[in-house]
């Protein structure tokens, strides 16, 4: 029996012990990659050192024959990736580790550019020189300083709208961050490379907002697209085909793929006043679509309408929504009033102000009536 429990509490402590070395483990993550130069021939001998954010050297390995390495047990989270050989110039790149997961980078070395030399002979010393103090990790340079941006509302550029029957050429598209391998979201500050230049009437210190297209639910049934902005950027460095832009700020998320488009900045202008609810609900506007991942109105939403300049919508117009009874009935439903924000030809953006109800695509809006007064002693009356 004495021999019977101590095995059982040997195997348990074993599974204890396999259990807890196998968890640490998993919580461990690999990077495997190639390294190559610019003409993309394989560069062995490359040391890999990979750095934690707070400067401590987690590894270091070196590419073998076929470039190839391989980076062992790194904690979850981000580390930067140092690539250094003689006769190129070092590479800092950023890698985010997860746990039981191979993250995979392949990275190119450019030449390092000629300096001049002297050799200088001398007898050896007397004393082998102490090693080199270990060089300082390099940390991302400060974001440029950036042009003052013309004040507007963020309303006028943030949200969705109706694309255009034919939309003009995208002045660039996102391809990644600046300092990170990977693309991804991209918020306030971040330095981003885009795939545009010169070539595409990129300047320095222009403003562009960043678009992207999305699937949205037709009135009959069928689907449509919408068209979201996401945010504002500046270039702030340009070639003929590519670019560096900073966000000036987003409305949400910036993602990889987004593309460009002029920078309009409409004056913050105070609505109209409030008004009574409209009578001419024969010939209202239309509600098309929500923003991106959205189906009903709520306050300070953002939804589409089917007018725009050519039927007199104008920034700051106040409009009451409502809902036709499906019977006939003589008096259509009220369920909220709205505020234009933005116009384009035949459509506009609305920013939901008060609601009775959620509103829907396939909901109405009227432009509200104004009381106007032509001095103190005459009586009010609406148009």
């Amino acid at each position: 029996m004495r021999l019977l429990a101590t095995a059982l509490a040997t195997a348990s402590l074993t599974l204890f012990v396999w259990s807890t070395v196998s968890a640490a483990q998993a919580a461990k993550g690999v990077v495997r990659g190639q390294v190559t130069d610019a003409s993309g021939g394989l560069l062995p001998g490359v040391t890999v050192v990979a750095i934690a954010p707070s400067g401590q050297v987690l590894s270091t390995t070196v590419s073998d024959r076929a470039g190839a390495f391989v980076v062992r047990d790194l904690p979850t989270g981000p580390v930067m990736l140092r690539f250094q050989l003689e006769g190129f110039a070092g590479v800092l790149v950023g890698v985010t580790i997860e746990p039981g997961v191979d993250a995979h980078v392949a990275q190119s070395l450019e030449l390092a550019p000629l300096s001049e030399t002297v050799d200088v002979r001398a007898p050896a010393p007397v004393e082998p020189p102490r090693p080199p103090a270990p060089r300082p990790v390099p940390s991302t340079p400060p974001a440029p300083r950036l042009k003052p941006v013309p004040t507007h509302d963020r309303d006028s550029v943030c949200g969705p709208a109706k694309p255009g029957v034919a939309p003009p050429e995208p002045l660039g598209t996102i391809r990644s961050h600046r300092y990170v391998a990977e693309g991804g979201l991209y918020t306030t500050g971040a330095q981003v490379i885009i795939d545009g230049g010169s070539l595409n009437g990129l300047d320095l210190g222009q403003n562009l907002v960043v678009r992207h297209l999305f699937r949205v639910r037709g009135l009959e049934g069928g689907d449509a697209m919408g068209e979201h902005s996401a945010g504002l950027v500046q270039i702030v460095a340009v070639e003929e085909r590519s670019s560096i832009a900073v966000v000036v700020y987003a409305c949400d998320e910036l993602r990889t793929g987004d593309f460009l488009a002029a920078f309009n900045p409409e004056p913050i202008r105070p609505p109209d006043p409030r008004g009574t609810p409209s009578t001419s609900y024969d010939d209202a506007a239309r509600i098309l679509f929500a923003d991106e991942g959205q189906i009903l109105g709520a306050p300070r939403r953002l939804m589409v309408i089917d007018r725009g300049l050519g039927q007199g919508v104008r920034i700051g117009q106040r409009l009451t929504l409502f809902r036709r009874q499906r019977r006939g009935g003589a008096h259509p439903d009220i369920v909220g009033d709205a505020i234009v924000v933005a116009v384009r030809a035949d459509s506009a953006t609305i920013r939901i102000e008060r609601v009775n109800d959620a509103i829907s695509s396939g909901d109405y809006a009227a432009p509200e009536r104004q009381i106007e007064v032509r001095d103190s002693t005459a009586r009010p009356r609406t148009r």
